[in-house]
């Protein structure tokens, strides 16, 4: 199968590489030379083997697209941008093309009306990229059951679990992911437990599964902070992000990137919690007469 990759940010170097994986042959397109074969060089450093006939890449839109079964759109931008990009990629492909965006924050069925046969859109999300395992197949309100069906057998080509989502905000990974995270947070703004605890409780013995303070400083606070901000908006309060992370943001801690958020890190890996642990009180602790 042919599929056809737009854009050589990090949602478009995760998809490439899974598709890569699977055995498909990737076109990687952007509008950069050197990004594109840097990207192209990841990639086939990450499987340690040449991969030269498993991706190529290119900086033209119709040498990627042309004769392909699948364009997936990974492009940077908001939703006319993207709109312009698939109305432009319709008219160099066959009918039968799937396109797909990759885009958490926005609306699959808003980008879909640019295209003259919207009924062959979709949205695809790779969650916990590049190795997760399941993949959210998002349908928009044009969306055919012929398409669905289709996208969920290319899904799972990718050795990848689908999950049909309805086009909402934040899908359903997203939504669940910052909903943990930020119920994590105000824990520690509660002094319900520590952080390492809190992480624990969440992880309960599962090694290959971090804890939700730990995943935010890996995203990175600044990135949580935006996209809580994102839902907030687009759904309800239940997203507001809490003082604390916009705290953080604001004093710099940023997370693993900076090397302190709600942990400590030091080469990637998170020590201690960047919080003291609270003193939970027992029935007979000392009174605080301050």
């Amino acid at each position: 199968m042919i599929v056809a990759v737009l854009g050589t940010g990090q949602r478009g170097r995760d998809v490439a590489q899974r598709c890569v994986r699977a055995g498909h042959e990737v076109r990687l397109q952007g509008t950069d030379a050197s990004d594109v074969m840097d990207r192209v060089d990841e990639i086939r450093r990450a499987f340690n083997r040449d991969l030269s006939a498993g991706i190529d890449g290119t900086t033209g839109l119709e040498s990627a697209v042309s004769g392909s079964d699948v364009v997936i759109d990974a492009t940077n931008g908001g939703t006319e941008s993207h709109r312009e990009v698939v109305a432009e990629t319709e008219t160099m492909v066959e009918d039968e093309t799937i396109i797909a965006v990759s885009d958490t924050s926005l609306s699959v069925t808003a980008v879909a009306t640019g295209l003259r046969s919207p009924d062959r859109a979709v949205g695809l999300n790779l969650v916990d990229p590049p190795d997760g395992a399941i993949v959210e197949v998002v349908i928009a309100e044009q969306t055919t059951a012929a398409t669905r069906d289709r996208v969920t057998d290319f899904v799972e080509s990718l050795d990848a679990s689908p999950v049909v989502v309805r086009d909402t905000p934040g899908f359903a990974a997203l939504r669940l992911e910052l909903a943990a995270i930020a119920e994590a947070i105000r824990m520690v703004e509660d002094g319900v437990a520590g952080i390492r605890d809190i992480d624990r409780t969440f992880e309960r013995g599962e090694s290959d599964r971090d804890g939700p303070l730990v995943r935010a400083d890996r995203h990175g606070l600044e990135t949580v902070l935006t996209a809580l901000e994102d839902l907030s908006k687009r759904l309800d309060e239940r997203f507001a992000p809490p003082a604390l992370l916009r705290q953080k943001v604001a004093d710099g801690q940023r997370g693993a990137v900076t090397g302190e958020g709600f942990y400590v890190w030091e080469d990637g890996t998170p020590t201690t919690g960047a919080e003291p642990d609270p003193d939970v009180p027992t029935r007979d602790s000392e009174p605080d007469l301050r």
